[in-house]
């Protein structure tokens, strides 16, 4: 299932549709793109499509997507580009028909001998209104982060370079309005190379953000941000690792408030063999819904190869961004593991968060879980799947737990290279201590694919 809403073309999301037609562009002279595409059409009957505790509703949906993926690269520009549209029928008319999108898109384009480089991309997606509500389909909205800027390399020696950034960032939200605005960032790094394998960093950036709206009940305003830090990385045959450790300050522009806070990210990816990766990730630093979306972006289904399944993801976190304009202090951990087999592809990861907001009207969160995903070819052509996902969350400002839990699982048969079809069952469920926060579903989904 490919998530999120094709944006109008008005207003902010302009921009987006720009960004998107231009990473759609074949460059001249560029090679051949590689493109893998699927379409697929669905039936899907669930027993509480509102995901309410009480007076569930059933409802029968009919569905149809396209997923993509597109690398091209020229002499000097590239494009990547994943995503998907899917269009939802709902039969007995309890929720509107719905149009969603999903994109991950990068251009580049190298000049001046590789000095100078222009950057698009463009993030879209499909998140909550109301972080607190179920995910029902009355409770979605598209949120875009749209990105263009420039970076200027210099060479002063052989082991020495010098990088300058310019960012535009516009944000753009369907209902969270607040949530709209612009950031400005400009960052300058000096780094060293002493080996093919090593380089060490040292950046200052600059950033300012301005929302289109700011309320005057909470600090959830424009601010100014700087950054200072050292970065470390280690690139071998097995192993990727990276260090940043510096610091953050912080002012909120219309109230005068001020805040700072280390900055420490360790990201580590290591092939314990040719079967095995094992991953994990530490966060200590200032962040934003913006940020978190770029940051967490991921291809929204993946595209089958040879007509056969991809290992359903283990998703890092089953709750989902809180679209607002407020930052917080973020503290993330969390570890994974995929292990790809002849038959047996399979993935867990583990997380911890705590978002501290700086406007303590904000409703600052932690939480913890897990998530699993599998792939099995019980025969060449017939694979079973499956997902798990369980988190627990709770909030600072007022009394609120929720247990979230969730399981797939399906058959896929493959006919043919392009053509597969799947049966799946899905239950979600949570258990809040909030009145009518609670609820359970089941679902079947009978799907028909069809993979180049």
């Amino acid at each position: 299932m490919v998530s999120g809403r094709l944006i109008p073309v008005a207003g902010p999301a302009r921009r987006s549709a720009l960004c998107i037609a231009l990473l759609t562009a074949i460059p001249p002279g560029a090679r051949a793109a590689q493109i893998n595409y699927s379409i697929g059409g669905r039936v899907e009957h669930s027993d509480n499509i509102a995901l309410t505790e009480t007076n569930p509703q059933e409802e029968s949906t009919l569905g149809t997507d396209l997923a993509f993926d597109i690398v091209q690269t020229g002499r000097n520009t590239s494009l990547t580009a994943r995503g998907g549209a899917e269009y939802l029928y709902y039969t007995g008319d309890i929720f509107d028909d719905d149009l969603r999108a999903n994109l991950v898109g990068t251009f580049t384009w190298d000049t001046w001998q590789n000095r100078l480089k222009f950057i698009l991309e463009d993030y879209a997606n499909y998140e909550p209104i109301d972080v607190l509500a179920a995910d029902a389909p009355n409770n979605q909205q598209q949120v875009n982060v749209f990105v263009a800027g420039t970076q200027f390399n210099l060479r002063p020696g052989a082991a020495t370079r010098m990088r300058l950034d310019l960012r535009y960032n516009n944000y753009w939200a369907e209902e969270t309005d607040d949530f709209n605005g612009d950031r400005y960032n400009a960052a300058f790094t000096l780094w060293q190379e002493p080996g093919p394998t090593t380089r060490f960093a040292f950046t200052v950036e600059g950033s300012e953000v301005k929302y289109d709206q700011v309320s005057l009940d909470t600090l959830g305003a424009d601010y100014q941000r700087l950054d200072t830090y050292f970065t470390w990385n280690r690139n071998l045959a097995n192993l990727n690792l990276e260090m940043r450790a510096g610091y953050s300050w912080i002012e909120l522009t219309d109230f005068n408030t001020k805040d700072d806070a280390p900055l420490f990210r360790t990201v580590l990816t290591w092939r314990a063999s040719p079967r095995s990766t094992l991953d994990a990730a530490l966060y200590y630093q200032f962040s934003d819904a913006a940020q978190e979306l770029m940051t967490d972006a991921t291809s929204p289904t993946g595209v089958p190869l040879e007509g056969g399944p991809i290992t359903p993801p283990a998703s890092p976190d089953p709750s989902d961004v809180t679209i607002g304009p407020d930052l917080y202090r973020q503290r993330r951990v969390e570890i994974g593991y995929r292990y790809d087999g002849d038959r047996l592809n399979a993935s867990v990861r583990p997380y911890y968060e705590d978002n501290d907001y700086i406007d303590p009207t904000a409703e600052s969160e932690g939480s913890y879980g897990i998530g699993i995903g599998l792939s099995w070819s019980i025969q060449p052509s017939l694979f079973l799947t499956g997902s798990l996902s369980a988190g627990y969350r709770t909030f600072d400002t007022f009394d609120r737990d929720d247990d979230d839990f969730s399981v797939y699982i399906g058959l896929v048969k493959v006919f043919t290279r392009h053509w597969s079809v799947g049966f799946d069952l899905r239950h979600q469920e949570r258990n809040s201590n909030v009145p009518e926060a609670s609820y359970d579903e089941n679902a079947a989904i009978l799907s028909v694919r069809y993979t180049r």
